[in-house]
Parts: C-alpha cells; structure tokens; sequence
C-alpha cells in the first residue's frame, strides 16, 4: 500500500513519526532507532524528509485469507433489497440490488441489546424479567435508524425497498419479535414458536430466514461460525449433527479490557519482543484496541514466549498488570490482561471441545475432518500458526481452514439474487430444505466438559 506524506525543508521529524501523525501504524522494532541500518523496510524509518515523499507500506502476511461479502465492491446505484444480520454483539445490513447482484452500500453497528448482557444467556434471563418489550423496542428501533442512515447515503428513502431477508441466531429472532424466551432458558430447549410467515412493512416484505434448533442459525465437512456463540454443523458420511458452544463475546473483542471490534486501528496480530509487542493493525491505523485474532495471537506469543506454561498457567514474568500494547488516539493506554487471556483460553477451549464433542457423536475424530469452513469476519485475521498452538481447532489441520467472513450475509445475498421468487408460496422452497440434522446438547454431554478442561492447556 503507497502512503504519500507531505514534508518541507523545515521538518525535524522522522518519517516514522510522520506516518503515526497520519494515522498509520508502522510496527517497528526499535522505533526510529535505526539498528536495523534502516533496511526493515523499502525505506529508512530514520529518514527526516525535507519534502514530500511516497513509500510503500507492506502487506500483512502469514493470515487464512478467503473470500467474503465484505470484500465485495461497492457500485453506484439504487437498491430494493435489505439483507440484516442480528448477531449477538453486532448486526451488519447490506443494501443491493436484486436483479443485478450489485453491492450498493453495507453498516455493521453494535447490537444496543448489550446494554443487557455481552451474551445470548444475559439477554434470555433479563427478557424473563421483564425486560422483554425493551429487548424488542431497541432493537427495532436501532435497525430502522440504521436502514434511514443506509439509504440516505445511497440517495434514496426506506420507502423503495421492496424486500428485506433477516438472519440471525434464534434466540435474538425471539428477542427482534418479542416472543417469549423460556423455551430457550431450560432444557430441553423445546421451541413454541416457528418461524413467521412473510411480514409486510409499507411496500417491503420481511421474511426472517428458519432456524435448525434452538440455539443453531440456519462430501464431510465441519463449518464454524464464531461470534458470541460458537455454533457449528459436522456433515459426516452424509448425517449432519449441530451444536453451539458459549464461546463468549472476546472473539469479538467484546469484554477485553482493551477489546474492540474488527474496525480500523484494531490490532489483529502481535509479536513480543521481551514483553515489547510490535502490533498489526486493521487499515495500519494507529491502534484503537485488540480484536480477536489479535488476543490470539497475542495468546499465541504469551504461550511461546514462556509467559504461560503448557498447562495453560501464567507464569510471573506476566505483569500483574497486564502486557502494555501501546496508546490509543485518545491517549488512553491499552493492556492486556491476565483476564483477557483467561477470557481467550476459555474460549478457545469450548470451541476445541464442541469440535471434538461432535466428532465423537458422528463417529469421526478432528483429524479426518477434510475442510473446516470458519465463518465470522475475524477469520481472515486469523494466524495460523497461532490457531494450532492454542489447539483451536482441535487435530484439524490448519491447511483444513478456509475462513468466508460474514456466512449469515453470503446466505441472506445468495438467496436474494439467485432463489427468492415472491409468487412462492410458502417463500422457502426446496432450495432451503435440509436433510434431518441431530442437535448435540453440549451443555448435557460429560464428554464436553472432559474436553473443555484438556482444552485449557497446551501440551501437545
């Protein structure tokens, strides 16, 4: 990526320093120092320029790289289709154009329902309160901000929207409707309600996508999609088994203590040197906060740097009060700390034993798993590397993992362009039928449990 930065015969500042003044987050080990006799880079992060000047920022390596909606360009235009996914820290919305498949514009905010809990289980219980219709209300209400915001900026009005496709774990489809959410507090889970038929809203159509069970969304294979809830389906010798695994929201970046979402700044990879972190950043922006793949692979460094053992223990050269990454924008320092690395083992090791929990049911083990499909927008920042040393993905091999950022999107954008016909009746055909799918209740599974506690060391 070319940076152009703009400097007289009057600058005293280094080229380093100009880039961070820009905005740009350049990790260098020695900050300015030159003891690499300025050959890190394709220039000298010494330099003092006295006049303008454009280098080269390189490119982030060593991440599983896929394709995803997100990566899809915008194009000028109107839409009439609205594509939502509620998920439990954020909802995301793509506007596009239905006939032609075009990407017109696309948000992502954070879910105001976290005001009642980071998780699905927070939310359930505070609706069991009473709090149910202010669930709702919120939530609607973000959402028809958001749409007015999204179609404003593509130069139109909510009122040329003619279909809207929502997805979204079934718990907040339950939160989004105002249905009652006991089914969903006790086993055996036992849903009432069935997904609603088309809903109309002025001259748009809302159909809200069906669900599998009561906590799962809609050759062998495993795919994950991790997000608040590590929800995943195993398809083995033709049978398909589900199950959602409480990851919790850090993967998200929620509940860190310097956590922030995959925005620009956010800190996506992180190698110490002797406690001194050179960071990755979304954008090579100035650092924000840590995203999950960046608690990650900084968990990864804490591991390998001798900071943790392989039992998983942090050892005494991890600072009480936490690694220091740097300094925000605002000036505000930003640590890790020995929570966060709790908060990232634990989540860790309940998605490796959900992996290893479903295999055994389907009569498989990790290993044999051909392709594991990773969904969830942190994926293509994953490491590798950093993956197999926290046992993430149980024995599933690393080459396995092909990441396909928003699934829920792809689906909602898939459907909209190439299956919807608004003359059918009911208005999900075969297209969206599904061969007969065994939920796994991993809370009831001692097998799970087993896991999850071997999943919270390291040792080979």
């Amino acid at each position: 990526m070319q940076v152009s930065i703009k400097a007289d015969s009057s600058n005293t500042k280094s080229i380093l320093a100009l880039l961070e003044e820009s905005g740009y987050s350049l990790p260098c080990n020695c900050h300015g120092a030159r003891r690499c006799d300025g050959r890190q880079y394709s220039f000298d992060c010494a330099m003092i320029p006295k006049g303008d000047v454009t280098v080269t920022l390189p490119d982030r390596s060593g991440s599983i790289r896929g394709i995803s909606l997100e990566d899809t360009s915008l194009i000028s235009g109107p839409g009439d289709t609205l594509l939502i996914d509620i998920g439990t820290t954020t909802v995301a919305l793509a506007l596009i154009e239905r006939s032609t498949g075009k990407l017109r514009r696309r948000a992502v905010f954070a879910n105001p329902q976290r005001a009642f809990g980071a998780d699905v289980v927070s939310r359930i219980q505070a609706s069991l309160q009473g709090q149910g219709p202010t669930l709702k209300d919120c939530i609607r209400q973000a959402i028809e901000q958001q749409v007015s915001l999204l179609t404003r900026d593509n130069g139109q009005s909510p009122e040329e929207l003619t279909l809207c496709l929502i997805g979204g774990n079934t718990a907040m489809i339950h939160l989004l409707m105002g249905w009652d959410c006991r089914p969903l507090s006790a086993s055996p889970f036992a849903l009432k309600e069935r997904t609603p038929g088309p809903l109309v809203h002025g001259s748009c159509k809302i159909l809200i996508f069906p669900w599998i069970s009561a906590f799962v969304g809609s050759p062998d294979y495993l795919f994950v999609d991790l997000g608040t809830n590590g929800e995943m389906v195993l398809c083995h010798e033709g049978r398909m088994f589900a199950a959602s695994t409480a990851a919790g929201p850090a993967f998200e970046g929620s509940g860190l203590s310097c956590g922030c979402p995959g925005v620009p700044g956010a800190i996506t990879r992180v190698t110490l040197k002797r406690l001194q972190p050179v960071l990755d950043t979304i954008g090579n922006k100035l650092p924000v906060g840590i995203c999950g793949s960046g608690a990650i692979s900084l968990c990864k460094e804490v591991i390998v740097r001798g900071y943790a053992d392989r039992r998983g223990i942090l050892q005494d050269a991890f600072p009480e009060e936490g690694i220091r990454l740097g300094v925000s924008p605002d000036r505000k320092p930003l640590f890790f700390t020995p929570d966060d690395f709790r908060q990232i083992q634990t989540a860790v090791a309940a998605v490796a034993a959900g992996i290893e929990t479903l295999c055994r049911e389907a009569g498989a083990t990790a290993k044999q798993i051909p392709v594991l499909y990773l969904g969830g927008g942190f994926g293509f920042y994953l490491e590798p590397e950093a993956c197999q040393t926290l046992h993430m993905f149980a024995d599933v091999s690393p080459d396995a993992v092909i990441p396909m950022g928003n699934t829920c999107l792809r689906g909602l954008f898939h459907y909209a362009v190439n299956e919807y016909d608004e003359n059918e009746h009911p208005p999900f055909p075969a297209c969206l039928s599904l061969p007969e799918i065994r939920t796994v209740s991993l809370a009831d599974s001692d097998y799970f449990h087993e896991q999850f506690i071997r999943h919270m060391t390291y040792e080979d």
